[in-house]
């Protein structure tokens, strides 16, 4: 192939340089024995004289020399051939090439032969290529497959080679020096395939349309073929004749890692064909970033070096000293792709404002192709690790109708790491912010792939994190303490604390949590990580205005919401300690769902063995339905399993619960471990020892769902335990009040339960039209049964079932002492409050216990109270029979079972009254006694309808 040889003039100066000396033998032909020529596939053997362009532009009186390696590729109109030096003479200014080839009348011809990558007959059109990469051997200066040449030879097989490059020139003053790369700060093709025409419109031309390459890199390799650094010296790289239309970049790689970046920004550089230029001495020019930062100037030189895709996948940096920027407004990276090792040192006092669609220390960490990017062990906003430097700031402000995403990486893609980072940074979304958004105090979003997600693990987030946006979209914008949302599949948040404030301002937002604000596509992970700030909500966040709950707003003190079709959802043994609060006040269109550990769960997954000690709480009206639990606010899937943890942790509520807003004309649902279970879902294995209290301030006429677990439900609750105690007051509104289970839905199966809590309904007037709502309804396991759609197996009921006012008049936590029995009538019972009518034939709650003492003002008030239910419809002209109990498995009454009563002059003293020690008192309590279908004075019932298989016992006997 062609080398340099001898020296150039390039550029406009006109001083001579030497080029490398190339081998003294190279100039000399390898003897060949003269073959005999034959006749190939209609090929025939042929010689072509080759001559090389002399001086043209700004190159003057020098070569590029043939050697006697080379080959060149010759074009007969219907395929490319290869053909070999066979003389060289004038020193390697000319030479002979031999080869086979089909009879023409004309040639093309391509020098060196590798650069002929195809051909196309239409208007003679070869492809040629300029190597992105380029390797100058030991001895040399150039890569002679960049060398790029054509000619043409009709009707003579004389070929005049034209250069079809440009030439760059840099000068090295050091020795370790590894790499030079060039691009163009306007993405011109300067590498890469273009197509050569011969022939049609403007032939012979160059077409570059299609070269695709934005870059050239210049490596050395030594005479053992290994790579190594540069000897000091001259050196060119080989480009498409291009105008460099907003300058250009150099970035120079040393041995060690170091590197530095040269930027051209002036206008219209120009780079002809077979001219150059000559950028001189390149490498004492800057400040150099080596592999460990030690400066805030060598920072912010890497910064400028990731700008320009300095570093890709692998490369690593690292941070070998704490940096103070002095108050610097960092510009966010648009995209990183390696590695940032930051060694536990710690980045502080700079600012971030940007308009940018992904804001943060990096923009975007990794890329769509799967690069594994990584931002490790690095402290943000604190000099000393353990306080906030009171000068940093993350802050979004774009007005756009895209996604605008902010955290200390803005946005992070498949593959990436982030690990070990603590940012102690705010990250806020400024009121100019018009449009979705999601953000987060390590990352605004995450965007996962098939096997290929995102992984955030051992990270604390200290920055509070504040949306004051103006985003009125329904889109479900998202914030959260450690990532505000994710944006694919297989993404993993594990270890993560969040410790700051997470306060939303803004209607757009509707997906809010303490570690990830919204899980938007399935196989997500939220696993051992905890929330300890305090979450509020003061906007009336919008969703769609479906009557769906699918769209729910979502608040949870881990993950906000989980709503997409995918499955694969997964939080394990994780905590919230932080207090949760509805500050603003949705209207009636929407629907509003808060939890301690998830608010919205839409579709399926699995949480296993976490805890919530946070409190949940109002302190705004409510004109939505709405729903709270310790755990979870909405279950809303089919699919969603809560269970414990593998290890066999329970999954345990302890926070509170507190209705305290007026929620007019809407339902309201709170449970000490769910809300709402509106689908055939599972929860088993939970514990709920924290109280629920409604005492809404001015209520009117609204329905409360209350339950030790869950607040209504209709798929199946197993194994749980309720220690919580629930009360509610308000006027003119009905309770439906269970231990176990409020509301009016139909559970699948309830099994293996226990009540230890103490329910009270405590109404200020009765209200409503239907049969169990002229006054509220208390069950120590459930509210309401429907028999023919729920099966209740081996529960029990220990707790009060009572109307007296353990909050307002009580002694604080202690709902031990009661005060101020109220006398109401209520559907009261210790298994069940109100039995609808069935539909077949069906026996229910074998197996089940009860032990408990049921409390009101008076015993006139004793028509809707029994030991099992307070009452029991018949279905009318069609009537079935329900049996509680079975021989087998009888109901089983504790004889320390009892009734309390106050008095209306004084109903804070309690009375003592039936206390269950026989058979005949069991009877006479078995069904409140204003049921048709029960003769309470006689203790027994018409077996046509309702029938009981019960027995008395001692604790010791129930084993309780």
């Amino acid at each position: 192939m062609k080398k340099f040889s001898l020296y150039f003039i390039i550029g406009l100066a006109a001083t001579a340089f030497i080029a490398c000396d190339r081998e003294k033998d190279a100039l000399t032909p390898d003897s060949k024995d003269q073959e005999e020529e034959v006749v190939v596939d209609n090929k025939v053997p042929m010689v072509f004289s080759a001559v090389i362009e002399e001086t043209k532009s700004n190159i003057s009186g020098q070569f590029i020399l043939w050697e006697n390696t080379d080959k060149i590729a010759i074009f007969d109109g219907t395929e490319i051939n290869q053909f070999s030096v066979g003389t060289l003479s004038d020193g390697g200014k000319s030479a002979t090439f031999s080869g086979s080839a089909a009879s023409a009348a004309t040639y093309y011809a391509v020098a060196p032969y590798a650069a002929a990558t195809n051909l196309s007959t239409a208007n003679t059109r070869i492809s040629i290529k300029i190597p992105g990469t380029q390797t100058v051997k030991e001895g040399r200066c150039v890569d002679p497959a960049g060398l790029v040449s054509t000619a043409e030879a009709s009707g003579t097989v004389n070929l005049s080679f034209k250069n079809q490059f440009s030439l760059v020139k840099i000068t090295l003053t050091r020795s370790d020096v590894a790499s030079v790369y060039l691009t163009g700060n306007n993405d011109e093709s300067i590498s890469g395939t273009s197509h050569y025409y011969y022939d049609g419109e403007g032939a012979p031309k160059v077409d570059l349309s299609n070269a695709g390459g934005k870059s050239v890199t210049l490596n050395y390799k030594n005479a053992e073929g290994d790579e190594a650094a540069f000897p000091a010296g001259d050196y060119y790289m080989t480009i498409w004749p291009t105008t460099f239309s907003a300058g250009y970049k150099v970035i120079l790689t040393l041995s060690d890692g170091s590197k530095t970046l040269l930027n051209t920004s002036a206008a219209n550089i120009s780079f002809a064909r077979n001219g150059g230029r000559d950028l001189s001495e390149i490498d004492n020019k800057s400040t150099w970033c080596p592999p460990t930062i030690m400066t805030a100037a060598q920072l912010k030189m890497w910064r400028r070096l990731v700008e320009v895709g300095a570093y890709t996948e692998g490369d690593e940096v690292r941070l070998g000293a704490d940096i103070d920027l002095g108050g610097y407004a960092w510009t966010p990276i648009s995209e990183y792709l390696g590695v940032f090792n930051g060694q536990n040192h710690k980045i502080y006092n700079f600012t971030i404002s940007s308009t940018a669609d992904k804001v943060g220390f990096i923009g975007t960490l990794g890329s769509s192709n799967a690069e594994e990017a990584q931002l490790k062990d690095v402290v943000f906003g604190s000099s000393n690790g353990t306080s906030y430097d009171g000068t940093s700031s993350i802050e979004i402000t774009g007005a756009t109708s895209g996604w605008t995403y902010g955290g200390i990486v803005g946005y992070a893609h498949k593959k990436t790491t982030i690990s070990g980072v603590t940012n102690f940074i705010p990250v806020s979304a400024a009121a100019s912010v018009t449009g979705k958004h999601a953000i987060g105090g390590i990352s605004g979003s995450g965007n996962g792939g098939s096997g290929n997600g995102i992984t955030i693990t051992g990270c604390h987030n200290y920055g509070a994190i504040t949306d004051n946006s103006a985003c009125e979209t329904t889109d479900n914008s998202a914030i959260g303490g450690i990532l505000g949302a994710t944006d694919g599949a297989y993404t993993v948040v594990s270890s993560c604390v969040n410790h700051a404030t997470v306060q939303n301002n803004c209607i757009g937002v509707s997906r809010i949590g303490g570690i990830v604000g919204k899980a938007w596509d399935g196989y997500c992970t939220f696993d051992g990580c905890s929330n300890e700030g305090n979450i509020t909500n003061s906007a009336a966040s919008v969703t769609d205005k479906s009557s769906s709950w699918d769209n729910a707003v979502g608040v949870g003190g881990i993950c906000g919401a989980f709503t997409n079709k995918n499955q694969g959802l997964l939080i394990n043994k994780c905590s919230n300690s932080g207090t949760l609060t509805m500050a603003g006040s949705p209207n009636e269109s929407y629907r509003t769902s808060y939890g301690g550990i998830i608010g919205n769960a839409t579709y399926g997954g699995t949480i296993k063995g976490c805890t919530n000690t946070g409190t949940i709480t109002e302190s705004a009206t409510c004109n939505a339905h709405f729903c709270a639990g310790g755990i979870a606010g909405l279950i809303n899937s089919k699919n969603i399993v809560m269970t414990k943890a593998d290890d066999g942790t329970y999954i345990t509520n302890s926070g509170e619960i507190w209705h305290l807003k007026n929620h007019e004309d809407c339902e309201s649902y709170y449970g000490g471990i769910v809300g709402l279970m509106n689908s055939a879902a599972k929860v088993e294995y939970s514990i709920n020892n924290g109280r629920i209290v409604s005492d809404p301030s001015g209520q009117q006429y609204a329905w409360i769902y209350a339950g030790g677990i869950c607040g209504a439900a209709t798929g199946k609750i197993l194994n749980c335990t309720n220690n919580g105690y629930l009360f509610v007051y308000a006027s003119k509104m009905s309770a439906l009040l269970g231990g176990i289970c409020g509301g009016n839905k139909a559970p699948s199966q309830v099994k293996d339960c226990t009540n230890n809590g103490y329910v009270s309904p405590f109404n200020s007037a009765n209200s409503g039209s239907s049969p169990y709502l002229g006054s509220s309804v208390a069950g120590g396991i459930l509210a309401i049964l429907k028999p023919s759609s729920t099966e209740v197996t081996n529960c029990t009921n220990t707790g009060m079932i009572t109307t007296g006012d353990f909050y307002r008049n009580g002694s604080g936590n202690n709902p031990g002492t009661l005060r101020n029995f109220q006398n109401k009538d209520y559907y009261m019972g210790g298994l069940f409050g109100y039995v609808e009518a069935p539909t077949s034939d069906v026996v229910v709650a074998e197996g089940c216990i009860v032990a408990c003492t049921f409390g009101n003002r008076s015993l006139g008030k004793d028509n809707y109270k029994g030991i099992i239910t307070g009452q029991t419809k018949s279905k009318g002209s069609t009537d079935y029979k329900v049996t509680f109990g079975s021989a087998g498995s009888p109901v089983m009454v504790v004889n320390t079972t009892n009734f309390q009563y106050g008095t209306d002059a004084n109903p804070a003293v309690i009375t003592q009254g039936d206390e269950i020690t026989t058979n005949a008192l069991a009877y006479k309590w078995l069904m409140g006694s204003s049921s048709s279908l029960y003769d309470a004075t006689n203790g027994s019932s018409d077996t046509s309808k309702v029938d009981f298989n019960f027995t008395l016992a001692t604790p010791a006997q129930a084993g309780i």
